[in-house]
């Protein structure tokens, strides 16, 4: 009788690992000989879930990226406005551990997704997301007395995204400007600035 295989499972754990992997030993570093010793498979056996190394990076980035929404949906519990637009942020800078090694996945995945116009697409639908949602928690924001900016929502949207997208390279390339300490005065102010 042939053996059964849940593939699903297989995926997540292949997913996890590559993640982990990129994360620790950047985009170099996971290849397809580490990423089958990470999770004890054959090498081969990963050409039917990664035919190629951007299918890697994009595997790792959309993991990182679900798991950042998936925190935030977590967290909100019927929070709307400016107390869901805080927990939007705090997810998605880099303040702990995890989302320090997120972002090590997020810098190669850009720099990738530069020469190549489906990462670009996977980029920019996830920033599309991230901006409807931003906008919806301003309308909330509005409606809840709490967001009296003369600032259009969709500016005060890109001025969010640019700010938490730069924390991603202050964390991990110039560490004493990016603490999260400074992170969260800085998304504070900004905050503050639209009441």
């Amino acid at each position: 009788m042939p053996k059964l295989v849940d593939h699903e499972g297989r995926r997540a754990r292949i997913v996890e690992a590559t993640w982990r992997l990129i994360a620790e030993r950047g985009v170099e570093g996971a290849t397809m000989r580490a990423i089958a010793e990470a999770i004890g498979m054959a090498n081969g056996a990963l050409k039917h879930y990664f035919p190629d190394k951007n299918s890697i990076i994009r595997t790792a980035f959309t993991h990182v990226f679900d798991a950042t929404n998936e925190r935030v949906r977590e967290r909100l519990r019927g929070r709307t406005g400016m107390a869901g637009l805080r927990i939007f942020c705090e997810e998605v800078m880099p303040l702990a551990d995890l989302t320090d090694l997120e972002a090590r996945v997020v810098l190669p995945f850009w720099q990738r997704a530069l020469a190549d116009a489906d990462l670009r697409q996977v980029y920019t639908d996830a920033m599309a997301l991230w901006r409807n949602q931003i906008i919806e928690f301003l309308h909330q924001g509005r409606a809840e007395g709490f967001v009296s900016t003369s600032t259009a929502d969709d500016v005060v949207a890109e001025q969010l995204l640019a700010m938490l997208n730069g924390f991603q390279s202050l964390a991990l390339l110039d560490a004493a400007s990016g603490t999260a300490d400074v992170q969260r005065r800085t998304v504070e102010a900004f905050l503050g600035s639209l009441q």
